[in-house]
């Protein structure tokens, strides 16, 4: 089995290659945050015979119930009005689940970093998380006909937000731009106490994650001829 896993940016996945016995089956894609990136390098991946999609990364919870630090498994993923469904596969939605992963019913790609409060209640009404990525990801997949999932680790949520503009920080490929960052918490020095731990959140919610994906991809390894691949039915 080979297996495709797609990341915003190297800071989510902390050098991630899954287990030294399976690096040649794993692939790792970046598409920038917002998919910023040229999705030829996604399309080429999709293309050249892999078996699986994961979408990973972090995410922002919307709701209060879901836990900073929980890796989530997305059943849909919608975007836009929020009535665009891309289902996730049913069979890594289990796998997912039996290696610990928490279920959510949706996951909703944003355009924009959604961060305050009255964005987060918009969303909540549809998702339980939000992110960038994850919906542009599982429609690549659907068109090149490869079984998908979208795996997200909760590093914010409405109690914690992101304590600085991040729009700011992110360049024209999507990555982090670091001076930046410091600019805008030039701007605000009150928020550093706040800035750092949220930077500590994050970090513990990508190992949790990087914990996880070495779980994940050696149980789908190891189940390969049992675990069922199909579309996970829409809860609503």
């Amino acid at each position: 089995m080979r297996i495709l896993v797609t990341f915003a940016v190297r800071s989510e996945m902390r050098d991630w290659r899954g287990p030294a016995e399976l690096h040649g089956n794993i692939r790792v894609v970046m598409t920038g945050i917002g998919m910023r990136r040229s999705p030829d390098e996604l399309r080429e991946a999709l293309a050249s015979g892999v078996d699986v999609c994961i979408a990973s990364g972090l995410a922002g919870s919307v709701k209060t119930k879901h836990r900073l630090g929980t890796v989530t498994v997305a059943r849909g993923v919608r975007s836009g009005s929020g009535k665009t469904i891309i289902p996730g596969d049913g069979g890594l939605i289990d796998a997912a689940v039996r290696c610990g992963a928490k279920p959510i019913d949706f996951l909703y790609t944003s355009e924009e970093i959604a961060n305050s409060k009255s964005e987060r209640a918009e969303i909540a009404r549809d998702a339980d998380a939000v992110d960038m990525e994850s919906f542009h990801v599982l429609t690549e997949a659907q068109h090149a006909g490869v079984p998908a999932v979208a795996i997200r680790t909760i590093s914010d949520s409405p109690q914690n937000r992101i304590p600085i503009d991040f729009t700011q920080a992110v360049t024209d490929r999507g990555e982090l731009a670091w001076m930046r960052m410091v600019a805008e918490l030039l701007k605000h020095p009150s928020r550093l106490a706040d800035f750092v731990k949220f930077g500590l959140n994050s970090s513990a919610a990508i190992r949790n994650l990087t914990v996880f994906l070495d779980r994940y991809v050696k149980f789908l390894m190891s189940n390969e001829s049992s675990y069922r691949i199909a579309v996970e039915p829409i809860l609503r």
